[in-house]
This record gives structure tokens, C-alpha cells and sequence, in this order.
């Protein structure tokens, strides 16, 4: 028999920080979740978006490296990938549902209380070597299996360059654009 690598159960070791902190709560979600939702305009359904949940990372959920830039690890054979080679321009969706915090604490996916972020931008693949260093270090530790795919399949990592962040973590409505520059240069101390 083949013997796999156990994959970790993530849940937050911390809780979300309070809701008037938006930046906050976008690189916490970020932060601690294991998938997220990936949007594409469709290469194969014309003229329809398509959405499928991907494997992310954007460095260890368990230590304060952590960049907010999903990245993923995906063939050109896949799908989505053929959508965003195509046409670059997606969107990762997260909730806090996504980290478990929601349902641990007695709180619905819809309600604005359970946090929500979607980062738009455009996908481009990983070339430079310190940074495929680093999305392997964080995705093969997210996700071990990932490491032991078929070389012949042309696996590559691709990174989402942030162009647009919308938040929802409490009553009121969404912040539509977070300043991206803000988001990125965010220092936790959690």
C-alpha cells in the first residue's frame, strides 16, 4: 500500500481581529485559509464566469510568514488555468467560514459577521527562483500531496497580482476597493 502524508487540520490559532480593522480581517482570512474559491471568465462556457475551489497558500498559516498573495499550484491541463492563461483576470473569494471560525462560534456563512474578502487582479506565473522557493515552502506544506504530482503534467505556481480588495466583516455594508499597498505592507502581530 501507499502510504500518504497526513494533512493538517488548520483551524485559526487566533481569532479574527475586530471588525473595524478591514485590512486586518482580509489578512486574516487570507492568513489561515487552506482553500478559496477561484473565478475565472470561462474558456469553455462562453461567456460565463466559472468558480471552483483551489488549494492556496500564501506562505504558513501557523507562523507570521505571510505575504496575502494567494498562489496555487496548478497544469496547464486544468480547467481554470486554461481560462486564466487565456484571459488573466480573476478573483479569489474567502470566508472566515473557510478557517472554521464562523461555524465554531455559532455564527451563519451569510451573516456579515462572518467575514468575507475577494481579491481581484490578474494571475501570473512564478519564474523568479526565490519566489517559487517560497510558494513551495508554502504549498507543499499546506498541502503535501500537491509535491508528489506528475512532473509530465507541467505543474507551475502562479500568483494573483492584487488589483481590487472587497471586504465584508460586520453589519453595514462592504468596503468595495481596500487600499492594496495598505493590505500588502499589513504587520500582524498574531
Amino acid at each position: 500500500p501507499v502510504l500518504r502524508e497526513p494533512v493538517p487540520v488548520l483551524r485559526e490559532p487566533v481569532p479574527p481581529p475586530p471588525h473595524q480593522d478591514l485590512v486586518g480581517n482580509a489578512r486574516w482570512m487570507v492568513k489561515f485559509s487552506n482553500v478559496s474559491i477561484l473565478a475565472t471568465q470561462s474558456s469553455f462556457l462562453d461567456g460565463f464566469p466559472f468558480g471552483q475551489n483551489k488549494d492556496v497558500a500564501d506562505g504558513l498559516w501557523n507562523e507570521t510568514l505571510s505575504t496575502g498573495v494567494p498562489c496555487i499550484y496548478t497544469s496547464h491541463l486544468e480547467i481554470q488555468a486554461q481560462d486564466f492563461l487565456k484571459d488573466p483576470k480573476v478573483t479569489f473569494g474567502y470566508s472566515s467560514e473557510f478557517t472554521h471560525w464562523c461555524n465554531d462560534n455559532g455564527v451563519d456563512n451569510d451573516d456579515p459577521r462572518c467575514g468575507k474578502v475577494m481579491l481581484s487582479g490578474e494571475m501570473e506565473k512564478v519564474t523568479d527562483e526565490a519566489e517559487v522557493t517560497w510558494s513551495k515552502y508554502g504549498l507543499f506544506t499546506r498541502h503535501p500531496a500537491t509535491k508528489n504530482w506528475p512532473v509530465s503534467h507541467g505543474f507551475a505556481f502562479y500568483k494573483l497580482n492584487i488589483q481590487n480588495i472587497f471586504v465584508l466583516d460586520f453589519y453595514g455594508g462592504p468596503t468595495m476597493h481596500l487600499n492594496v499597498t495598505e493590505y500588502l505592507d499589513y504587520k500582524f502581530d498574531w
